[in-house]
């Protein structure tokens, strides 16, 4: 174990492999604490808090094993900045590390607050043995506890007249990896709380309840989360929380391509609480500083979007001051394309169709980027795919089709695409039916702007894209300037946001979006 700090850091072969097997980790951790190993610059760069147990593990579990537990480490510069923002608002006597790690954030604290007790918490039996070791080569055993708990089930030991610093990263685990009892026990804080919890709610949300659970008046918090609670439906416990009972200080923003945690997609967000006051402190994603009334928090349901609003939004705004602005909705539904449970089998092209009559097949737009760039839906839709439609009553057709019909059926069966989640909800897995072709076709998801497109050519989707369907008249001018104001217009943050600088919109969403009214468009 006298590796050196180069070969720790670059992760020789052998090392590599050691770390790698069953125990690899705690076994080398406990080597740090009984005093065996290592030696040499690698005993000096632990004892500095570099935290080379934590990286070597990030390095030897790839991200898709450590999806399951949500483990993925915050940078250094993060954890100052957290860090920092809580040196200026608290002096407290116990620092929580909400899911430790390898105890990143508690040795921070631990060196910035030295008249504080710090609690590391975390359930990973490896990041338990990592933080100890740690603890240890740093010298602050005296300070720093290291307990392995369910921070979702665990009460902490309050200091009798002191504050409590909840710091942290906790862990990003879908709802789908949370198992019943966690989802009960979550439920259960949110009653006490008064508030409604919603079974969607990612881990990072149940141990914001755990923390509301033991808060005390003059408790301060920094966490550094996903930012989709900021959005989406289930994230009203979180804003409702924040901005009513913990008193939301401030939210900083990281851009969309900082890839903070590096096992999920999504964008990243500090926010710090503790302080009920007039305004909330926000930094958006392009790095701007503002304060924004906390009115304002209370009664959005879009965080993101309100954060990201700045002096260009509102000159936009000015611009289309002369024209009467309504939601899209109130002009169109937005729905989402036919689902095929296998675009694979059900959209074929070329050779691919022989032996199919054209009555059981229709042109389909089956990529988003068929209705980006040149648009070929538009210019070329005799190169798009086609969509294979069978009745569910195949009796019905002619003796070509009929015989095509059940060929299609067979070879479905033969590859288990009838066996499908899609499939088999369907009245016959076989029947698929394509919706009525949108006036205006939207991308849903990409890196930037969504394209919206006049759909000209009368053509049906799958669900890589959606559907405006009017609900008034609108004459094709109307549909035209209503495109244009669409492309021109819209702002990425009234989508959901993930990491890598990608944009989502629901159907919801896009209907939230505000669109010239109807006498302005056929003006």
């Amino acid at each position: 174990m006298a590796s050196t700090l180069t070969e720790t850091l670059s992760l020789d072969s052998e090392l590599k492999d050691e770390l790698a097997g069953n125990g690899g980790i705690r076994r080398f951790a406990e080597s740090i604490m009984s005093g065996v190993g290592p030696t040499g610059k690698l005993s000096t760069a632990l004892a500095l808090g570099d935290d080379l147990l934590g990286e070597a593990y990030m390095e030897c579990r790839t991200a898709e094993e450590r999806r399951p537990s949500g483990s993925t480490y915050t940078p250094r510069p993060i954890i100052d900045e957290m860090v920092g923002i809580a040196l200026k608002k608290i002096q407290p006597s116990l620092i929580v590390d909400c899911g430790c790690g390898s105890g990143r954030y508690a040795l921070a604290c631990a060196r910035k607050f030295p008249n504080a007790k710090i609690l590391a918490l975390d359930n990973s039996a490896d990041a338990i043995a990592m933080c100890r070791a740690n603890v240890v080569a740093s010298g602050l055993s005296s300070r720093v506890r290291v307990v392995q708990a369910d921070f979702t089930d665990y009460t902490i030991e309050r200091p009798q007249d002191g504050t409590v610093l909840w710091i942290g990263n906790p862990p990003y685990v879908r709802h789908h990896d949370i198992d019943p009892a966690a989802k009960a026990r979550f439920k259960a804080a949110a009653e006490k709380l008064g508030l409604k919890a919603s079974g969607l709610s990612g881990l990072h949300v149940h141990f914001l309840a755990a923390i509301a659970r033991q808060w005390r008046e003059g408790d301060y918090g920094v966490l550094v989360t996903s930012s989709e609670w900021m959005d989406v439906n289930y994230g009203s416990f979180v804003r409702e929380l924040l901005s009513d009972r913990l008193g939301l200080d401030e939210l900083r923003l990281f851009d969309r391509t900082s890839h903070v945690f590096d096992i999920a997609d999504t964008t990243a967000v500090i926010v710090a609480f503790g302080r009920k006051t007039d305004k909330v402190r926000v930094r958006s994603s392009n790095g701007t500083d503002r304060d924004i009334p906390s009115s304002m928090f209370r009664h959005s349901e879009r965080w993101t979007q309100l954060i990201e609003s700045d002096d260009d939004s509102s000159r936009d705004d000015a611009d289309h001051s002369s024209e009467r602005m309504v939601p899209l909705g109130s002009l169109a539904q937005v729905h989402r394309g036919v689902v095929t449970g296998n675009n694979k089998f059900w959209v074929r092209k070329g050779s691919e169709l022989d032996g199919i009559p054209d009555e059981l097949t229709v042109p389909v737009i089956a990529h988003a980027k068929e209705i980006m760039g040149d648009c070929v839906a538009q210019t070329s839709p005799g190169s798009l795919g086609r969509l294979i439609v069978l009745p569910e009553n195949t009796s019905v057709l002619e003796r070509d089709s009929y015989e095509a019909a059940i060929r299609i059926i067979e070879q479905g069966e033969a590859q288990g695409v009838n066996a499908g989640y899609v499939a088999r909800h369907r009245r016959r897995w076989w029947s698929i039916r394509p919706p009525q072709p949108p006036a205006i076709l939207m991308t849903y998801m990409g890196r930037g702007k969504p394209t919206f497109v006049v759909n000209r050519q009368r053509l049906p989707m799958l669900n890589v894209v959606h559907g405006l369907y009017p609900k008034v008249e609108m004459t094709p001018k109307a549909l035209d300037r209503l495109a244009t104001f669409l492309n021109e217009s819209v702002n990425p943050a009234e989508g959901r946001t993930y990491c890598g600088g990608l944009v989502k919109f629901e159907p919801k969403e896009a209907e939230a979006i505000m669109v010239p009214a109807l006498e302005e468009l056929e003006s």
